[in-house]
């Protein structure tokens, strides 16, 4: 006889496994821990982030932790709805925490978005310097973009091809 803990894993491990991008061990770790953890909740805690409620950061960090698709996009859509420019820059920035690979390709929007650009920039930086994702010819174009547009981001766009270089070097 099964007994009711068993029945939840192997609930949990059929969502997992139909989830359709190969993920390594630690990956499926953490989608099961979002499933057990519910949408609702990913969603709650994402509003708590973005009303800087009391422990925000340790929600943050828990969210940063899963690596939550799911949080990203829904902090993606308060973005966009978003007319308050700190509420914009607040979901921005739990994409940044976030660092969920997908979020490369609102980059450019956030760089071209007055509101949010500098947040923008840190969400590149982060999945560059977490190696979320790698330097390639996409996040050089966005690497220049930042500075066209914004002179006084040259110096932070500096500072990650600096340590992007240096990364280069080292696996030489």
């Amino acid at each position: 006889m099964k007994k009711p803990m068993d029945i939840e894993w192997s609930k949990v491990s059929e969502l997992v496994e139909r989830n359709s991008s190969p993920l390594t061990m630690d990956r499926k770790a953490k989608l099961a821990i979002e499933k057990f953890l519910g949408e609702s909740w990913i969603k709650e805690t994402v509003d708590y982030i973005i009303g800087l409620e009391p422990e925000w950061l340790l929600a943050v960090n828990s969210l940063r932790i899963l690596e939550s698709e799911y949080a990203a996009d829904y902090a993606y859509s308060i973005y966009k709805k978003s007319t308050d420019p700190d509420d914009a820059r607040l979901a921005v920035g739990v994409i940044k925490d976030i660092a969920h690979p997908k979020s490369i390709e609102w980059i450019k929007e956030f760089i071209e978005d007055d509101m949010v650009a500098d947040v923008g920039l840190g969400v590149l930086d982060q999945l560059l310097w977490c190696e979320k994702i790698e330097s390639s010819p996409k996040t050089e174009k966005l690497l220049d973009l930042a500075t066209k547009k914004w002179s006084e981001m040259s110096e932070t766009v500096s500072f990650i091809r600096g340590y992007l270089e240096n990364r280069k070097t080292i696996m030489k």
